[in-house]
């Protein structure tokens, strides 16, 4: 008899029948939500029925229940209300933002489930019994005027600005533009608040009165440079940054930035630094500030961005200088390497799971930072990941948004 596995971030099983019960040795359910009602409840629970699931939501038997399911950004207005007589469920999986006027319309939801964040005004936090978050939720002043999440507020800003306005950004104000006329903001009475202002010095004494009493403040040289990514530090650097940079993200310095890193004057790094080992007398002698450096042992070879990487023992032998493998999924270690050759070539960071024999495991943990998880799988692992790839014959796979089952 077979078993069946339902990938999917929305099942519902209000409708599930013995008769499809019956013909399965197993029923595997990997989703984010499961809708049922009481009394099919009742029936899954006689049957071998597996669910991983962050949430079970009951359903009266016999509403007309309309699902809305989001990828992405959803934004919940007045006029999304559901209808009278309707039951409706709404799921985020991304960003939801609820209107300042839309509170009545979110409460007439039977349930809203947001795996991501959610974005509203104070005044609604708190009424939303039905709204459940996995992630983080955010909340702004009432009568505030949103801002991107990073927001530079530079010369033209003022042009646009509004009489006795509340500018609010999620993350960050960004005052570095100094041809920024402080003095028009101040005379419309504009004032900002978000977690925290970067400021120019030469513009904090003017800036700073406008800013709520809960902002972070962080005075930075004039001239400095926002960068709101990831960047990399190589001969190009001066060009697109200049000598000050503030990096909102990780920065990756390359072999050929030995002739940058003498001429920076400043550099903020709000992340991680990832810096070849022949560069580290260099990198020093800068003021810089940031998270953790990593210092990375020379390579001969670099794996990344993969979903699945496999290193062997002639991969590493023909590398003498090494192997780094970075930002990959999975990272398979064949059983053939020698534990003396994984420390001295082999070096692993930002992976999510590294499969290793058990012999190999303190040498992998040795030569890898960022690791989510070290080690063998399963055999119950295994089965399910053979299934989820349609390898395994005893498996129905059925992978959907949305499946009724």
């Amino acid at each position: 008899m077979k078993k069946m596995m339902v990938n999917c971030a929305v099942c519902d099983m209000r409708n599930v029948s013995e008769e499809t019960l019956k013909n399965y040795e197993q029923v595997v359910v990997n989703a984010a939500t499961v809708l049922v009602t009481p009394e099919k409840k009742d029936l899954i629970n006689r049957y071998n029925v597996i669910m991983n699931v962050a949430d079970v939501i009951e359903v009266p038997a016999g509403e007309n229940v309309r699902i809305i399911n989001q990828n992405g950004s959803y934004d919940l207005t007045a006029d999304r209300a559901p209808q009278d007589g309707e039951t409706v469920l709404l799921f985020v999986n991304g960003v939801l933002n609820i209107d300042a006027d839309a509170a009545e319309a979110a409460q007439k939801y039977y349930q809203i489930n947001v795996n991501g964040e959610v974005t509203m005004p104070k005044s609604i936090s708190g009424r939303l019994n039905n709204l459940s978050v996995n992630g983080s939720v955010n909340t702004y002043p009432d009568g505030a005027i949103r801002l991107n999440r990073n927001a530079v507020i530079d010369k033209t800003f003022p042009l646009r600005a509004k009489e006795n306005a509340l500018y609010w950004a999620f993350r960050r104000l960004i005052f570095t533009d100094l041809a920024l006329d402080t003095e028009k903001l101040r005379s419309r009475n504009v004032r900002f608040a978000a977690k925290t202002a970067l400021i120019a010095e030469s513009l904090a004494e003017a800036v700073v009165p406008m800013l709520s009493e809960d902002t972070d403040i962080q005075i930075v040289p004039d001239g400095t440079k926002f960068f709101g990514l990831d960047a990399r530090m190589n001969k190009r650097f001066l060009k697109k940054f200049g000598t000050k940079a503030y990096i909102n993200g990780d920065l990756t310095v390359e072999e050929d930035a030995a002739d940058v890193l003498p001429e920076i004057e400043y550099l903020y790094v709000n992340g991680d630094v990832k810096l070849p080992e022949a560069l580290t007398d260099a990198f020093e002698d800068i003021d810089a500030h940031y998270d953790e450096l990593l210092i990375q042992k020379k390579t001969g070879k670099i794996i990344e961005d993969h979903v699945r990487a496999t290193v062997d023992k002639a991969l590493l032998e023909k590398y003498a200088d090494g192997i780094l493998v970075t930002d990959c999924a999975m990272v398979h270690i064949a059983k053939d390497v020698p534990n003396e050759l994984i420390l001295e070539r082999l070096t692993i960071a930002d992976c999510a799971k590294v499969f290793c024999s058990e012999e190999q495991e303190a040498a992998v943990s040795a030569v890898s930072k960022d690791v989510a998880m070290i080690g063998g799988a399963d055999e119950s692992m295994k089965d399910v990941l053979t299934g989820a790839l349609h390898l395994n014959p005893e498996y129905k796979v059925i992978n959907a948004a949305e499946y009724v089952m």
